[in-house]
């Protein structure tokens, strides 16, 4: 486990390894983290939330998960939180995973760096407590902050476009079993007939029309404002948008062995939603880099924004195949 001084140097180091990280902004963002093996009660009056009190898991050495957290500053929810956005983490009620004691630690609003350290520190006290397991039914999800005002219908597009049309490339970082779960399919907005039939028009369609369509697995029946919208089951998530005024990236499993792959996640979807917002900048081309980077590089030769890509040694520096 790491101890609270490679923690204080986490910062430094994935700045160092991970190169993606200099792109990262200010923008919000929360992850729910799914899991099972958890024990614990409730009672009627608990709604979703599981009150810290009623878990009791514990460490090897006998201690309990709720006193780990409150000894680590990680503050915990005691009941179903009424304002929004959350303040603290939530262990949340998860039917949707196999396994017994499936939940989901879901957590406040964060931002930065600092919200990076956060869920590192948080996804290592989790495996402090070996009860606490992950299957193929375990997603990591992540939801970036956007402002209406800022993020309307033409970033929404941009954003749309952008993953349907290289969905295939953030499948390839993904295990096999992820692409057939049913908790985040691939879209199913075809928007190569949309620009068959309108490839003239520079207008972007509206949006939500598109996301609430048969073809994206809408049910009529279904109002737009319930959280468990059918829609909302795919690995990019557009409904978070008009229910909760957030974008949400379903695709990545919840691998608790490999922390610093899901701080990726989270640093290269924010990226592909700063795009969406109009802010693409020029990658600088390593030689040897990360599959994050590497799928960077390939969604902009992809675009034709190899003119955005700096290489060494300028224009000679092209001829260096990606």
């Amino acid at each position: 486990m790491e101890d609270s001084a490679s923690l204080e140097n986490w910062e430094a180091r994935l700045k160092e390894r991970y190169p993606m990280l200099r792109y990262f902004t200010t923008r919000s963002f929360g992850v729910e983290i799914e899991f099972f093996g958890l024990k614990y009660s409730v009672s009627a009056g608990d709604r979703e939330v599981i009150p810290p009190y009623k878990i009791v898991n514990r460490t090897p050495g006998g201690a309990l998960l709720p006193q780990e957290f409150q000894q680590r500053g990680i503050v915990l929810n005691e009941s179903f939180p009424n304002e929004s956005p959350c303040e603290a983490w939530s262990f949340v009620l998860d039917d949707s995973i196999k396994g017994a004691g499936g939940a989901e630690l879901v957590s406040p609003v964060l931002s930065g760096v600092k919200g990076l350290t956060q869920i590192y520190q948080v996804i290592n006290l989790l495996r402090e407590f070996p009860e606490i397991l992950v299957n193929e039914t375990c997603g990591f999800h992540v939801h970036h902050g956007v402002d209406p005002e800022m993020f309307g219908n033409r970033e929404l597009f941009q954003l749309l476009r952008i993953v349907a049309i290289f969905e295939n490339y953030i499948y390839h970082l993904l295990p096999e079993s992820r692409r057939v779960a049913d908790t985040c399919r691939p879209l199913e907005i075809d928007l190569y007939e949309w620009f068959r039939r309108n490839g003239s028009m520079r207008q972007a369609p509206l949006v939500k029309n598109l996301w609430y369509s048969p073809e994206n697995r809408d049910d009529a029946k279904t109002p737009p404002q319930r959280r468990l919208h059918p829609t909302r089951y795919h690995g990019l998530n557009l409904h978070s948008y008009w229910y909760r005024g957030t974008v949400e990236f379903r695709y990545y499993p919840s691998v608790l062995d490999q922390p610093e792959e899901l701080m990726q996640w989270i640093i290269f979807t924010q990226f592909l939603v700063e795009w969406g917002a109009g802010r693409r900048p020029e990658l600088e081309y390593v030689s040897k880099p990360n599959k994050w980077l590497n799928t960077l590089y390939k969604i902009y030769l992809g675009a034709g924004m190899m003119d955005q890509i700096r290489f060494p040694g300028g224009s000679e520096g092209k001829k260096v195949g990606l």
